[in-house]
């Protein structure tokens, strides 16, 4: 019996667990819906509040 390490390949005699196809999500992909992920600080102007809750504007607080 030799004590090098198995290496599998083309020339390898047994059976291997097939490599599982990743996964595409499309038309006939049975995940539910899901609402794409919005950035809610986008539509925050420079002189409306921040929505950190701060009561300063958006400029002079995280918008800096």
């Amino acid at each position: 019996m030799s004590s090098t390490e198995h290496v599998h390949g083309p020339d390898c005699n047994h059976d291997h667990p097939q490599e599982p196809t990743p996964h595409v999500h499309g038309p006939h992909c049975n995940h539910g819906h899901h609402e794409p992920v919005r950035n809610p600080l986008k539509t925050v102007g420079r002189n409306d509040p921040c929505p950190c809750g701060s009561e300063k504007k958006y400029k002079k607080c995280h918008g800096a």
